[in-house]
């Protein structure tokens, strides 16, 4: 009986000891943080290469800066890019070899959340969620590294539920629109090169959600979700849900 048991026991120690034989070392603190380990991210990225079944080490003393010189041949090092502004954060999540390399690259991790803490862990998770190199666990397998998915811009859609689509409005949604600050309230959308915004927003309680202008007249909502942000207005008495790629929103 003992001997079964302790026999489980052991079983049960292989299947969660790491997979992967060499060592990933995690900086203290990344550029972006202003004292060690700041909200637990790298305590964060630790966990998640264990939950992958790979070996993480948390470097004490060591930023991201210093990182490549306490690397062996046979480990290798994590860094974090960090884009961010008043809207949103982004973060991506790269493995680099000791020569600096990067051979492995997170999709775009976001958070529209307004405090930094709450930001950042969450953009950490989502990057580290759809890092299917670490989760297939092919990271030593392969040469190729894994970024955002390319995808090409759908053209404008319509979508209604139960009615026929109206004709397709000419307005040129086929680019990202590049969001620029008009004033404490107002953000103005250019299309490339515009010299004027084709939309003005104006900001709403919700950071989700702004109301539409189009040459100084209302012209409906925009609503982020899932992801994505949906501009929606009425013509003539019929709703249209039209998805738009912002830049810088």
């Amino acid at each position: 009986m003992h001997k079964s048991v302790f026999f489980l026991f052991f079983i049960g120690l292989l299947s969660i000891a790491p997979l992967q034989s060499q060592v990933i070392r995690i900086p203290e603190k990344f550029d972006f943080m202003s004292s060690p380990d700041q909200y637990g991210i790298s305590t964060l990225l630790r966990l998640y290469f264990e939950k992958y079944q790979y070996q993480a080490v948390i470097m004490t003393d060591v930023t991201e800066k210093t990182l490549s010189k306490r690397i062996a041949p046979n480990e290798y090092g994590v860094i974090i890019k960090k884009k961010s502004n008043f809207f949103i954060t982004r973060i991506q999540v790269f493995i680099l070899d000791y020569e600096g390399n990067e051979i492995a690259i997170s999709p775009e991790g976001t958070s529209r959340e307004k405090e930094f803490r709450y930001a950042y862990i969450e953009a950490t998770r989502a990057a580290m969620d759809q890092f299917t190199t670490l989760k297939n666990r092919t990271l030593f397998t392969t040469s190729t590294t894994e970024s955002e998915p390319t995808t090409t811009t759908p053209e404008p859609q319509l979508i209604l539920e139960g009615k026929a689509p109206l004709p397709e409005r000419k307005v040129t949604l086929e680019q990202y629109l590049d969001a620029r600050t008009l004033s404490e309230h107002t953000i103005g959308l250019y299309e490339q090169k515009g010299l004027a915004p084709i939309l003005v927003l104006y900001k709403t309680s919700s950071r989700d959600c702004f109301l539409v202008t189009q040459n100084n007249a209302p012209k409906g909502v925009f609503l982020y979700r899932n992801q994505q942000w949906f501009w929606e207005y009425y013509e003539e008495n019929q709703l249209r849900i039209v998805p738009q790629y912002i830049s810088g929103l």
